[in-house]
């Protein structure tokens, strides 16, 4: 059965490159942190959105908190970010 609207509750997640990630939940939004990389380090930032929403949902499905996902949102966002072309490196 699915959930009313007064059962079902939104989260919705801003993320502002190197500002911090906004989380809005339950009416009230949270600023996380974001670790900026130096100018020279960023390559291309095509797919970073992506690897985020991948590294957020990847802890959110294991039951993490909000800041674990972030952190781990942002810690694929920043490899990315760092290759030409949305690529994952092999030896990572």
């Amino acid at each position: 059965m699915l959930p009313t609207l007064k059962e079902h509750h939104r989260t919705v997640v801003i993320t502002q490159g190197t500002d911090p990630t906004i989380v809005a939940k339950f009416g009230k939004a949270t600023l996380y942190p974001v670790e900026a990389l130096p100018k020279e380090a960023v390559k291309d930032t095509n797919g970073a959105g992506d690897a985020f929403v991948g590294g957020f949902l990847s802890k959110l499905v294991q039951g993490c908190s909000v800041d674990v996902c972030c952190e781990a949102g942002n810690a694929a966002a920043k490899v990315i970010v760092q290759n030409d072309g949305c690529t994952f490196p092999l030896d990572f």
